[in-house]
């Protein structure tokens, strides 16, 4: 079904087989009537920051950055969304931020004011985009406390720690996880130097707990110590 979707790890406490938040087929038809579904190429701008708010984006497939312009010229990523994520953010009517793709995406383009229109008549729908919201609260959170800890590896550990949480379902012993930005985006995000983020990725490896198979895959090769390093926080 060529819909928009969402998932979110919910708020509320909730059965162990229902730990996620979906859409449901009549609720992901309900929005595909307010939504047209485009694709992008890469490093593709959507909007921009400051201009006027007419839209909310759902991805479909791909990976999206969104970050802001400094007085120095420098750009301050926020955030990286894939598939499954909502995005848009906006204030008095204009967005906050600047969206662009990592890689090809592909987006359903949502109308606010007919998603507004439709949010207040379905409390469910409501209560669903809410704990959506709610969940990438949490990512923010997180990625404070990310860019808190002193040393480069241990934040390396920690993007990595999320990427796979986000982009990886796989079972194998040593999973692979996809990581379709640039070096220099993930220095952004993480506030490091590119050098930094080179010479962690060197330290993580030399530890043996992860091998970068190209600048865009990393596997994990031992979880177990990887997680460990992530929680010394």
């Amino acid at each position: 079904m060529l819909a928009p979707s969402l998932r979110a790890i919910p708020f509320l406490k909730t059965a162990a087989d229902a730990n996620l938040i979906t859409l449901t087929p009549h609720e992901r038809q309900q929005l595909m009537q307010i939504s047209t579904r485009v694709r992008l190429p890469a490093r593709k701008v959507i909007y921009r920051e400051g201009a006027d708010s007419e839209w909310v984006f759902a991805i479909d497939e791909g990976a999206v950055k969104t970050y802001r312009e400094l007085p120095s010229g420098k750009r301050a990523l926020s955030a990286f969304l894939f598939t499954n994520d909502l995005f848009g953010l906006a204030e008095q009517g204009r967005y906050v931020n600047t969206a662009q793709a990592v890689a090809p995406v592909t987006l359903y383009r949502l109308s606010l004011s007919q998603l507004t229109v439709l949010l207040k008549h379905d409390a469910e729908l409501q209560f669903k985009f809410l704990a959506k919201v709610t969940h990438e609260l949490r990512e923010s959170q997180r990625r404070t406390i990310l860019v808190n800890r002193r040393d480069a590896a241990g934040r390396l550990a920690m993007f990595i720690a999320l990427m796979a949480a986000r982009t990886c379902h796989s079972a194998r012993r040593h999973p692979e996880v996809s990581l379709p930005m640039s070096r220099s985006d993930i220095a952004g995000f993480l506030g490091l130097t590119l050098e930094s983020v080179s010479r962690a990725a060197t330290e993580l490896q030399r530890r043996g707990l992860v091998k970068f198979e190209t600048r865009h895959l990393v596997r994990i090769l031992d979880a177990p110590r990887l997680a460990k390093l992530v929680a010394a926080v």
